[in-house]
């Protein structure tokens, strides 16, 4: 079979095969780099705690979906230290494009009530890009040290003899250290808070006995339940966690209006544009709702969630406000 090659040389310069002959030239040399940028773009998701927790593993479930989904590379980096600040400070000074993203829980929009010094603004210097898990919390008690098997009862015990009791408290500007001040002040019980440096150390002492009671992530507590170690006598959501069937309500333990819910969200830097957020949002809601993430969630004591943006926005400032008046009631300064 004969071929024939044209050059543009035979194309004299004013026709209309010339135009044509150089337009699929450039659209051909475009192509593998349209392709090669798509296949090769690298989003760094910075978890600003050691690799291991909730956090960290929700971060990786989501990065994981979302490379297949977006055809992208998308790895988690463990950048620990000062409760947060230091990896979080890395995504407030990063180019604003997409490619540096903060994978974080509801203490990082909580810090300042905690934290006098910050090197950033987590509202005004981030932008919310999307809520993609909550996680209710467990109240449990050491079962030699409180007999009560509900916190209507615990109330009632712990009443008669504050100084025999006292309360782990896993972190500073943590949900549990917001729902430990929140019964506290629901019940105006004067119990000891006893703070740890993480959630290992803490639980550690609550089922050896050396503190009385915490409220903890489920990931972190259930087997611990289950092995009689630890009691659990409410989980603090609305309705009883799928993860957990057994553990009732706060409102069926005696504490109704009780709940206190972990959320776990991505933000970009300040300025991420409105398309690239919008990408980026819509990509998660897709992960969110697959039911391999959602049982992946389950099992780690997590509900795989979504909100917009804007939602998200809603979320930080409502909660915000709320833990603020919560903290200020408790006595609780920024150090």
């Amino acid at each position: 079979m004969k071929t024939t090659c044209i050059t543009l040389k035979e194309i004299p310069l004013n026709t209309p095969q010339l135009l044509s002959a150089t337009m699929l030239v450039l659209l051909a040399s475009s192509l593998p780099m349209s392709a090669a940028h798509a296949q090769n773009r690298m989003v760094r998701v910075i978890v600003p705690y050691a690799a291991g927790g909730n956090v960290d593993v929700i971060a990786r479930t989501y990065s994981k979906e979302l490379s297949e989904i977006l055809n992208e590379t998308w790895t988690v980096n463990n950048v620990p230290g000062a409760s947060g600040v230091i990896g979080t400070d890395r995504v407030a000074k990063a180019q604003a494009n997409g490619t540096t993203l903060l994978f974080s829980a509801d203490v990082h929009s909580m810090l300042p009530l905690v934290l006098k010094k910050l090197p950033y603004d987590p509202i005004k210097d981030f932008t919310p890009v999307a809520l993609v898990a909550k996680a209710p919390l467990l109240f449990v008690v050491n079962p030699e040290k409180v007999k009560a098997n509900n916190l209507k009862d615990l109330v009632i015990e712990v009443q008669a003899a504050p100084n025999n009791y006292t309360f782990a408290i896993s972190g500073a500007g943590s949900s549990p250290q917001l729902a430990a001040e929140i019964f506290k002040a629901r019940t105006k019980l004067d119990v000891m808070s006893v703070t740890y440096k993480g959630t290992g150390p803490a639980i550690i002492d609550v089922a050896a006995g050396h503190v009385s009671m915490m409220v903890v992530s489920p990931l972190a507590a259930l087997s611990l339940t289950r092995a009689g170690k630890l009691k659990a006598l409410a989980v603090t959501s609305p309705q009883r966690f799928e993860g957990a069937p057994e553990v009732p309500t706060t409102a069926e333990s005696g504490m109704p209006g009780y709940e206190i819910l972990n959320s776990y969200g991505f933000w970009g830097p300040k300025g991420l544009p409105a398309d690239e957020l919008t990408r980026l949002s819509g990509a998660m809601r897709q992960v969110a709702q697959s039911a391999k993430v959602k049982q992946r969630l389950m099992e780690l004591g997590v509900i795989a969630s979504w909100e917009s943006p804007q939602g998200f926005e809603e979320h930080i400032v409502t909660e915000f406000e709320r833990n603020r008046k919560t903290y200020a009631s408790a006595g609780i300064q920024p150090e």
